[in-house]
């Protein structure tokens, strides 16, 4: 029991870690016809901005002058993302986007809307005071999958021509923060059309709500303003692409990018020469401008989030727990067990007594702390343990196996110790962790084989039955079987069924 606990411990350690979560903000030019005359046009310079932000790979980021087909064009290349938001001329596809992406990996969207910067914020299509334009504001409530650390998020792109629009348009933002996101942490990002300078700018950081991320940065890289009108000489100090933040947020870094790519310049082959100086394979090419905005970017830390979350989820079921009765047995796992609930509800209906305790991307150690709770409390007959393949993915961070193995055995043996039976399960076959590109096939294959012969020997060894999905699902190249799969990782319906098959025969005996 000693080494339990001490498990327990060095699973809670994990939270010591400060967290961090890198913002973006991009506006990428609309994909406007006259920019091919100058050699600045969508289909030119798109390529390099889908590099740029694969590369960066911001958590959050709010883009502005998003046509429909750019949005389509980069949900094509940037790995990874989702996006919220709606045109701003019909509230559908028509006009720019002013969206709101998101990796998906990390972040779920709660919720999410828009609104018009106008005197009638709801009308779709309001055009403001003295805009030009109509103008818009997407907004999200968002959630990290691991901790379950929620924040709001928006995005707008203020009118370039009316001042009083900006003024107001301020105003509305201020006061729909502090209608929506009460004490809870926001982000604001834009194109603002005005730069640290402008009194709309002091409305926005005088109000008490904001802080700009370039302000409060710890370390800060700021070699230009954000707008360079498609000109790599262009230098000003003139920001007005801007992150602002809620008072929860630290700002370690804050960056203005000035990437840029080579465009190809057409040249005698006596200037090629005379211009390298000797050097072969030298080619003259031009410095161009991905768009007529740099991005900006920040790195923020929530230093109080340690003491406010929950980071083994003891939450997540904690008002079924409160009702359960007769429970016969619990489900324990991740999202390959939560997901069984939702593809095959019958399954736990028709089965009384069963009750689902998995929650989607937990690590062993999760689970490990949270046993007593969802597990040992209930007082189940019998406890089916499947967990692992997400510890294999890195979700927490690199564990080996052996850990991974101990953390699995720890909670068999106290289910044991509590008179409840246990019933182990393989961890399916999977080919890949398309969240975790770390983890190549020959790991991911290797790892869960190893996995599996560690628990199998251990629920030999200790005559606890052993539940085999991984061979009846693996296919010849190691993964799981197409027919089973909904995706490299996560069976489909046909795999739940199959599963039920082999567990059931299982239960049976041990549910007396």
């Amino acid at each position: 029991m000693k080494k339990i606990f001490f498990l327990i411990l060095c699973a809670m350690s994990l939270m010591a870690d400060a967290q961090s979560l890198s913002v973006g903000q991009y506006n990428i030019r609309f994909d406007k016809a006259k920019d091919k005359e100058n050699g600045n046009g969508w289909d030119t310079r798109s390529a390099g901005i889908y590099r740029l932000i694969n590369y960066e790979a911001w958590d959050i980021f709010g883009a502005q002058e998003v046509l429909h087909n750019q949005l389509e064009d980069m949900l094509d290349n940037i790995t990874g993302y989702d996006y919220i938001g709606v045109g701003r001329d019909d509230g559908a596809a028509k006009g720019e986007y002013a969206p709101i992406f998101y990796k998906k990996n990390r972040i779920n969207c709660v919720k999410s809307g828009h609104f018009w910067l106008s005197e009638t914020p709801d009308k779709v299509g309001s055009v403001g005071w003295d805009a030009a334009l109509c103008r818009l504001c997407t907004w999200g409530y968002f959630e990290d999958k691991n901790t379950k650390w929620r924040f709001w998020a928006f995005n707008l792109h203020m009118d370039h021509v009316g001042e009083i629009a900006r003024r107001e348009s301020a105003k509305l933002v201020l006061s729909k923060i502090k209608e929506m996101c009460g004490s809870e942490p926001y982000i604001l990002t834009g194109d603002f059309n005005v730069d640290q300078n402008d009194t709309v700018y002091t409305v926005l950081t005088a109000s008490g709500a904001l802080n700009d991320a370039y302000s409060i940065a710890a370390h800060r890289m700021c070699e230009t303003g954000s707008m360079n009108y498609f000109n790599p000489d262009y230098n000003t100090d003139s920001r007005i692409d801007h992150i602002f933040l809620s008072s929860h947020f630290k700002v370690r870094s804050f960056g203005l990018l000035t990437y840029n790519y080579w465009a190809p310049v057409e040249v005698t082959p006596e200037k090629v020469k005379a211009t390298s100086e000797g050097v072969e394979g030298v080619t003259l090419h031009k410095s161009r401008m991905l768009s007529d905005h740099y991005p900006v970017e920040a790195v923020v830390e929530l230093p109080r989030l340690r003491s406010t979350q929950d980071w083994a989820q003891y939450s997540y079921y904690s008002d079924e727990n409160k009702n359960a009765e007769n429970v016969k047995v619990v489900f324990m796992g991740n999202s390959i067990t939560r997901n069984w609930f939702r593809y095959r509800p019958e399954f736990f209906k028709e089965n009384d007594g069963y009750l689902c305790r998995g929650i989607s991307g937990q690590v062993t150690a999760q689970m490990l702390a949270r046993f007593r709770s969802d597990v040992i409390n209930l007082h189940p007959r019998v406890v089916v343990i499947l967990a692992g393949t997400n510890d294999i993915a890195m979700n927490q961070g690199y564990v080996s196996i052996e850990h991974i193995y101990e953390n699995i055995v720890s909670m068999a043996e106290l289910a044991k110790c509590n008179g409840i039976k246990v019933v182990l399960c393989s961890v399916l076959p999977a080919d890949r962790y398309n969240w975790s590109w770390e983890i190549d096939k020959q790991r991911a294959v290797s790892s869960i084989k190893k996995l599996n012969e560690l628990l199998q020997a251990y629920a030999k060894k200790n005559k606890i039955p052993y539940a085999d999905y991984y061979s009846a699902m693996i296919d010849e190249n190691m993964a799981l079987k197409k027919e089973f799969q909904e995706d490299a990782v996560h069976p489909n319906k046909a795999g739940y069924l199959l599963m039920e098959g082999i567990v059931q025969k299982i239960l049976k005996k041990q549910v007396k």
